[in-house]
């Protein structure tokens, strides 16, 4: 951290500060609280909702809308609404275009790239990887509570998505639990728990979000997102680890 600035640490940040009364006398009366932060929170509530209506089992009208709602374009779309009707409370529209067009070219790279590297990840996840990793679980199984982070770290850092590393394992250790030695509740916990996000790399879309939205260079990404990812799959393993010799 100390080694690697990004541009935006090294710019003189003070000038960009401003008091209350300066933000006022720019932009006008500022928007509440809630309405500020509107069209980031409902798309999440929005989602969860989703999430909630399906695995508890929730029918009729209630699963219906939530459903719908909480479709991740359907909820990004009703928080755009939010933030449309921010500039109308703030007699604003008028400047929407212009608004939009600087969004977008901050945004626009960013997209791209990112687009890129999700592209990326799903070429690699079409590739036969994962059925040559499932033709080989039983040797993978030998080692044990290892055997479910290896699985996840090696499909999350050759095709990018954390969620088919996720899935993609599941499928595969599953079957597997009773022949790994994994069957009381505390075991299948810890199985659970040896996830990976080990490591974040060109191929995963939130490498490029994380050094597009920071303003570091790839090479500055790989020294602190990537390195980072690395630490932090490895230090949880080895706590799950410990859990696994007492429980």
């Amino acid at each position: 951290g100390k080694k690697v600035q990004s541009a935006d640490e090294t710019a003189d940040s003070a000038e960009n500060v401003k008091t209350y009364e300066e933000l006022v006398a720019s932009y006008g009366k500022l928007p509440g609280g809630f309405n500020a932060l509107a069209p980031i929170i409902v798309p999440i509530i929005l989602m969860a909702l989703g999430s909630i209506a399906s695995m508890a089992g929730w029918t009729g009208i209630a699963f219906d809308l939530f459903n719908f709602l909480g479709k991740p374009i359907i909820a990004l779309g009703v928080g755009t609404i939010c933030a449309v009707i921010q500039l109308a409370t703030t007699k604003k529209l008028d400047k929407f275009y212009d608004m939009t067009n600087d969004t977008l070219k901050v945004t626009g790279p960013i997209l791209f790239v990112t687009a890129a590297g999700g592209v990326l990840g799903k070429v690699i996840a079409t590739s036969d990887m994962v059925n040559f990793i499932t033709a080989h679980a039983t040797v993978l199984g030998t080692v044990g509570i290892f055997f479910p982070f290896l699985l996840a770290a090696i499909l999350k850092s050759a095709q990018g998505s954390s969620t088919v590393a996720i899935t993609t394992t599941a499928g595969i250790v599953a079957p597997l639990l009773g022949a790994i030695g994994f069957t009381s509740p505390a075991e299948i916990a810890l199985v659970v728990m040896a996830g990976a996000m080990t490591v974040s790399h060109a191929n995963d879309s939130y490498f490029w979000v994380v050094t597009n939205f920071g303003q570091m260079t790839p090479e500055q990404g790989y020294k602190t997102q990537t390195m980072l990812t690395l630490v932090l799959g490895l230090s949880s393993m080895v706590g799950i680890f410990i859990l696994s010799l007492i429980l």
